[in-house]
């Protein structure tokens, strides 16, 4: 009995070996999950388009105040780097050299009157005594000829009283305009004009209001131009219509808007790019010339593009890309043409329509026609933001802080390169 029971045990120890095993390995040839990705639609909305240069600070005006005369420089008395009117003493010489100078003239003209007149009047009682034979015409004439002379002396003399009265009027300098003005370059005390080391004395410049310059380039300015092509009127309204932002070095917006001013006669043809200026109000002194920022502009609006977030963008070889997950949540990998940018998207204008899934996070799981399992991302992730709109007037759009020695690219240029993770 025991004998013939060794059997079955064996039996039944193998099938407890072998049955285990086999569903082991049926569990590892089932298919894995489909990956996990995060998704965001893309969206069709009327954007307004916006520019951002790199630009700088400059004075509307700038005068340097220079001695024209020679002397000793007995009063400055502004402020070193404050605000000035118009017609406020900067400078002023030691006029009394030049007073002198200019009594002197004064009285070689007087003299110089007496003489004419003595002339005129010799040469007036001679008229009669030619008629009457007493004299010959050659000694009225004679008369007639010292009078213009001595009339010719008096102008020369007049000349030399205007030139020296000057001469007393540059010894005083004052403001030409409301502005700042810089440090003294030369103190009181010192002999002025005799160099050119002490003829500068100082610069005074207006900032109020004070103008932005910065570059466009040529691209951009061609496809402005092909707006307006035969209508200057449109163009010319359409700028002064345009308002600009300025966006300080510290990541601030200047509360003020900027005006346009005017487009430089030529482009840069070194750098391709086209000199702009605008103007912004500075009543409160917070720009000086030569800060730098960036000016910001809404060059225009187009209706009803396809926006797709910057981040489901890949670009290839300068071929961009996004993964679009279809029917069935299979993925196909698509082409794209994208260009411009309104916030965080892009501006497609070839490749995607509206409503349609593209993968902004897990691009390294997905492959093309593999199926996935897509998670719909949160509005802070990508994903439906409310419709995009032009600020109101006055106000501008939030954007974060960039330095401004790194611009963002001009309209027209390849987006960066994104890898997909």
């Amino acid at each position: 009995m025991k004998l013939k029971a060794v059997p079955h045990l064996a039996a039944v120890l193998t099938a407890a070996v072998l049955f285990p095993a086999c569903g082991k390995k049926k569990q590892q040839t089932m298919a894995p999950p489909p990956p996990a990705v995060i998704v965001a639609q893309t969206i069709q909305r009327t954007v307004p388009i916006f520019v951002d240069s790199v630009a700088q600070t400059q004075a509307a005006a700038t005068v340097e105040i220079r001695a024209r005369v020679q002397g000793f420089l007995t009063q400055a008395p502004f402020r070193e780097g404050g605000l000035v009117k118009k017609g406020d003493l900067l400078f002023e010489i030691d006029p009394k050299p030049y007073e002198a100078a200019v009594e002197q003239a004064r009285a070689n003209v007087a003299k110089a009157e007496a003489t004419a007149e003595r002339a005129r009047a010799d040469a007036k009682r001679l008229v009669p005594l030619v008629k009457q034979n007493a004299i010959s015409q050659q000694d009225l004439d004679t008369a007639n000829a010292n009078a213009r002379v001595a009339d010719s002396e008096v102008l020369a003399l007049k000349a030399a009283l205007t030139s020296a009265e000057l001469s007393l009027g540059y010894t005083v300098m004052r403001a030409p305009f409301d502005g700042i003005i810089g440090a003294r370059l030369v103190d009181v005390g010192n002999y002025v004009g005799s160099s050119s080391d002490t003829m500068l004395l100082a610069v005074v410049s207006i900032v109020d209001p004070m103008r932005v310059q910065f570059n466009v380039p040529e691209g951009n300015y061609i496809r402005f131009q092909r707006r307006f092509m035969g209508d200057d009127e449109a163009r010319e309204k359409h700028s002064a219509a345009m308002q600009f932002r300025l966006l300080l070095s510290d990541g601030t917006t200047y509360e003020h808007i900027g005006k346009f001013e005017f487009a430089d006669r030529a482009l840069d043809a070194k750098a391709g790019t086209l000199k702009i200026v605008v103007s912004f109000p500075n009543a409160e002194g917070l720009l000086k010339p030569g800060q730098f920022g960036r000016v910001r502009a809404m060059t225009e609006e187009r209706p009803d593009v396809v926006l797709v977030p910057q981040r489901a963008v890949v670009n290839t070889q300068s071929v961009q890309s996004v993964m679009v997950v279809g029917e069935g949540n299979k993925v196909e990998q698509r082409s794209i043409v994208a260009k411009d940018r309104f916030e965080d998207y892009f501006i497609v204008t070839n490749g995607l329509k509206p409503g349609e899934r593209v993968v902004v996070e897990g691009l390294q799981k997905a492959r093309a026609g593999m199926v996935v399992n897509p998670q719909q991302a949160s509005t802070d992730e990508g994903g439906k933001p409310a419709p995009p709109t032009a600020p109101a007037p006055g106000k501008a759009p939030e954007a974060a802080p960039v330095p401004p020695s790194a611009p963002a690219a001009p309209s027209g240029e390849k987006p960066a390169a994104n890898d997909g993770k």
